[in-house]
């Protein structure tokens, strides 16, 4: 448990840092003055007008939502009263509407009117329209045309001033999230390309997948539900962005609880998985084809998100039930946890319409990208985690491995190791050569010598056999004195000469070690050498080879 506050604490004190980094940092002082158009609205709408109107809290007094085919006149009854700048730009946000923008009853911009609106997706956006340069004393209008059923009624008040004071403005008043959708796609893309790598090697890494893909998906939908890159992006792309992102969200969360959690039953999850996953794409198709557009299907996919959330709620009480054992799940599964609590207020918020721009919640604007990052750090340490211990159970595995197929005690490939070269060699029509040799009086070092003496016998052998062989063929040790050397392919005379040079070898080492004798008996055969052409039949005649120069060896040592 405690780790697992520890974490939670650092995660915290990370996060606290980066906001107060981020504001610190990117001070933002207007050149000139911004003017926001708050009071002094009329409205006409359906032939009826409202004074004095507050346009943030105009549902107050005209319902909740507009229709497709509604007009909405706005018009500004003080007198304009702003200094002359470079260059003067009314900003204002629209939901689903086109646009007209008068100046003293003179259309200077349009956009999707009723005369050019072609049942287009038009999108959420800031609006930037350039003014005259002096529009001190003018008087100013804003028609809007709404494009879609169940648009909001409300609207954030226009604001004037320059083009550049504007733009960071609006900018810096989304700082944190751009900051933070900008990193979560970076990341995920840069994990994303680590784990598809890592993947091709490595068993269980699916997580890291889809926690990269959720990384992305919850980058995208920030930068464009809090209206980052407005100036950029084209309003329909931004706002179509947006919704397929979120609808990706869910999806992807049951996908990675059921990979979190393979020894379960997830058959309700992986049921969810695919099912939201097909309303998502279906969700897509209809927009793409012009059917309904997108943002008409938030409510049922938030009704779908609730169940969601109550499956992660289960799983994550059973996981701290087990968190001992599984503890870098536990730690990802909070970070999702803080993730979905994070996005779900921004649903209570979305269907609430409590507000009309998500910056304009202090506490949504910080809590959303703040459980972003949350994740994220989860995300690592449960990177960290995974990888520490695949690189265990890899050193294990190359260590059991090493076990299997290598001589403990000279280091040399073992009798498994020589016997799959065998088989390979079968299975080939290529000549090859076997080498058989067996050292000279082992038993008589073990015996008056001592195992020691034997020992060291056996690994300065096989030291010399490896630096004389190595480069030409594979070496084993099949015996408690019997090696093997196995070539490809090699010329008769160059293998005389490297026994020449291994005896001489072994003669330098008895002069560095007068205790014990380094003498060794060989014999080889080629493939072509023999009737059956196996590998069988090589070895038994390379054996006779060799014990026929090791008889030969002891009779002129006893006749000496």
């Amino acid at each position: 448990m405690r780790r697992i506050l520890t974490f939670l604490g650092l995660s915290l004190l990370i996060l606290i840092m980066m906001a107060a980094t981020l504001l610190s940092l990117f001070r933002f002082t207007p050149k000139y003055p911004i003017l926001e158009l708050e009071k002094g609205w009329t409205v006409i709408y359906h032939n009826e007008q409202f004074v004095n109107t507050n346009l943030e809290r105009m549902s107050k007094q005209l319902g909740t939502t507009f229709s497709n085919g509604d007009t909405i006149t706005l018009n500004y009854e003080k007198q304009l009263q702003y200094p002359v700048v470079p260059f003067p730009y009314i900003v204002f946000k629209s939901q689903y509407c086109g646009y007209q923008v008068y100046i003293d009853g003179n259309i200077i911009a349009e956009k999707d009117t009723n005369e050019s609106f072609q049942n287009d997706f038009v999108g959420i956006s800031y609006n930037a329209v350039s003014l005259p340069q002096n529009i001190d004393g003018s008087k100013l209008s804003i028609k809007l045309f709404i494009c879609e059923n169940n648009a909001r009624v409300d609207m954030m008040h226009p604001i004037i001033g320059d083009y550049d004071d504007i733009y960071r403005y609006i900018t810096h008043g989304a700082l944190y999230p751009s900051f933070t959708g900008t990193f979560m796609i970076i990341f995920g893309t840069v994990f994303l390309i680590i784990s598809l790598i890592f993947y091709l090697r490595t068993d269980g890494v699916a997580p890291q997948v889809l926690t990269s893909l959720l990384s992305i998906s919850i980058g995208a939908w920030m930068i464009t539900a809090f209206n980052c890159f407005d100036f950029v992006l084209d309003p329909a792309i931004a706002t179509t962005i947006e919704y397929i992102s979120m609808y990706s969200l869910l999806p992807l969360l049951y996908f990675l609880i059921a990979s979190l959690h393979r020894r379960a039953d997830n058959s309700v999850v992986y049921f969810l998985a695919i099912t939201s996953t097909l309303f998502g794409i279906s969700f897509v198709v209809l927009h793409v084809l012009n059917i309904v557009h997108i943002n008409q299907f938030q409510m049922p996919y938030f009704f779908m998100a609730a169940i969601g959330l109550f499956i992660l709620g289960m799983y994550c009480y059973n996981d701290f039930k087990i968190w001992t054992r599984i503890s870098s799940t536990f730690i990802l599964m909070i970070g999702i946890t803080v993730l979905a609590l994070s996005l779900t207020f921004y649903a209570v918020v979305a269907i609430s319409k409590s507000v009309i721009d998500y910056r304009q919640s202090r506490l949504l604007y910080l809590l959303v990208p703040s459980g972003s990052l949350f994740f994220v750090t989860s995300q690592l340490l449960n990177h960290f985690i995974f990888m520490t211990r695949s690189f265990a159970q890899r050193k294990e595995y190359l260590s059991l491995s090493k076990i299997a197929y290598v001589d403990n005690l000279t280091g040399v490939s073992n009798r498994a190791s020589f016997d799959s070269k065998m088989a390979e060699m079968e299975n080939t029509d290529d000549d090859f050569c076997i080498l058989s040799l067996d050292l000279n009086g082992l038993k008589e070092v073990n015996d008056n010598a001592g195992h020691p003496a034997g020992d060291r016998l056996l690994k300065s052998f096989a030291k010399t056999l490896l630096d004389v062989f190595s480069s030409k063929g594979d070496c084993f040790r099949v015996g408690g004195d019997e090696f093997i050397v196995i070539f490809k392919q090699i010329e008769a005379t160059t293998l005389d000469s490297l026994l020449t040079e291994l005896d001489s070898r072994l003669k330098k080492l008895d002069e560095e070690d007068t205790e014990i004798n380094h003498s060794v008996s060989h014999g080889y055969c080629f493939r072509s050498e023999t009737q059956e052409k196996d590998t069988h039949s090589v070895l038994m005649l390379a054996d006779a080879r060799m014990y026929e120069y090791k008889r030969n060896f002891y009779s002129y040592m006893m006749s000496r």
